[in-house]
């Protein structure tokens, strides 16, 4: 299973369908209207699963509210932006789950890990590693 795959599934447990779709489409845009991703969505869709513009409308509300949207008024209306990449956002939920398993779960779950890790191929290891190297860098600049 390849990288970006594996990132949908993720995906996919963290944000419901509709609210998977908006993301994707923001991330793609980086900043757009209710009008433009409710007429972009319903493009995808057949005549009789057409999408309520109120729906899409709360879904993106709800999506500022957990803090993966930001807006602001145009006009009358709300513009959307993303508050961070896709990439980021899988890293923090990524390190979210992790440490809330090591709450929950203590050793057990760093155990799970380590044995995780092991069957890891050695040249993504090594990127893993790499990318630690630099948050930790980050983290004290």
């Amino acid at each position: 299973m390849g990288a970006e795959s594996a990132q949908g599934g993720g995906l996919d447990r963290l944000l419901g369908g509709l609210e998977r779709e908006i993301m994707e489409l923001l991330w793609l845009r980086g900043e757009t209207s209710v009008r433009d991703v409710f007429e972009a969505l319903n493009a995808r869709r057949s005549e009789g699963r057409q999408l309520a513009y109120t729906t899409v409308m709360t879904v993106m509300a709800r999506l500022a509210d957990k803090g993966l949207l930001a807006r602001h008024l145009v006009g009358k209306a709300h513009a959307y932006r993303v508050t961070c990449s896709r990439d980021m956002f899988l890293a923090s939920a990524s390190e979210n789950l992790a440490r809330q398993l090591v709450e929950d779960f203590g050793e057990a779950a760093i155990a799970g890990f380590v044995n995780v890790l092991q069957r890891v191929a050695p040249e993504r290891l090594a990127a893993l590693r790499r990318r630690a190297r630099v948050r930790d860098a980050d983290a004290f600049s």
